[in-house]
């Protein structure tokens, strides 16, 4: 748990955060042209923790320590806010802070390698695809807390989450039972030793490798301690179709997007659907086409 303590400093408010007694000072303002919410200290710590964590700031130094001044944390908030389809005020307000709380993926909205505020991420590069068309999988671990899920109904689901993306691209996804399928897939808990920790329900619920050389390429995984459900109302757990989707399209080669219409936002978005009927947004179907091009429709013989 991290503590925070404020002191003077140059006539600032200056909160000093001692995250596993590494002091990392951060300049913090409370007031804007604009009236801002009373924030609590956990508030601060936590908006501070998430833009780090999802690639609005950059991480603290762990030798010097990392300056923040009042200038880049507003960038930071209204790129997040950008990038979440909100009103950019540059602020913690309620709003934000509650887009923060909402259920999402493990994976950052921006690349280490860009400026931590003020620009998208960039297109997925030409090395970050399958350099092959016919890829394995197989669901490894499943999930142990839902009573609603069987396993047939897991690998269905699985099944047809990939489907939704070699119907337009030309992929071809197959199940193996070995253990050399090229997207293993696992319910798994908090620290998994991925650099990507579960934080329990709600927080970050899944997250895919992209594709490359590392071992994990293409690997998905979902945080068993949510409720996965299919078919339930919004309010009922987690649908595991839907985040299927999305963390399928990570483990093919696509980055967060903030397009609000597209199952590439980082923010769970609730059931979409019947997987059968299920038709991926316009933006969605363009990325994939530009890194895989198109299915091809063959033509049945008269």
């Amino acid at each position: 748990m991290r503590s925070l303590k404020m002191l003077k400093w140059n006539s600032q408010r200056v909160w000093i955060i001692y995250p596993e007694m590494i002091v990392f000072p951060i300049l913090w303002f409370l007031s804007q042209t604009r009236a801002a919410p009373s924030l609590t200290a956990e508030q601060m710590d936590m908006g501070v923790d998430w833009l780090s964590k999802f690639g609005y700031l950059p991480p603290p130094d762990p030798v010097t320590g990392q300056l923040q001044t009042k200038e880049a944390l507003t960038k930071a908030i209204k790129a997040m806010q950008r990038f979440g389809g909100l009103e950019e005020t540059g602020v913690l307000d309620q709003a934000t802070l509650g887009l923060m709380k909402t259920p999402r993926c493990s994976l950052p909205d921006l690349s280490a390698s860009e400026s931590p505020v003020g620009r998208r991420r960039r297109a997925v590069t030409p090395q970050n695809k399958w350099n092959k068309r016919h890829l394995s999988w197989r669901v490894r671990t499943f999930p142990k807390e839902s009573a609603l899920l069987g396993r047939d109904t897991v690998r269905a689901l699985m099944y047809y989450a990939l489907k939704v993306w070699s119907d337009i691209a030309p992929l071809n996804f197959h199940e193996v039972a070995g253990n050399e399928a090229d997207i293993q897939i696992d319910f798994t808990k908090a620290d998994h030793n991925d650099g990507y920790p579960f934080d329990g329900p709600g927080g970050t619920v899944a997250h895919a490798f992209f594709p490359g050389e590392r071992f994990t390429a293409g690997d998905t995984h979902f945080d068993d301690d949510e409720a996965w459900t299919f078919r339930s109302p919004d309010s009922h757990g987690m649908d595991l179709f839907a985040v299927a989707v999305h963390e399928f399209g990570h483990a093919i080669g696509l980055a967060h997007t903030s397009a609000m219409e597209s199952i590439m936002r980082p923010y769970y978005q609730g059931p979409v659907g019947d997987p059968l009927k299920y038709d991926l947004p316009y933006e969605d179907k363009v990325r994939v086409w530009q890194l895989y091009g198109k299915q091809q429709t063959r033509l049945r013989p008269h």
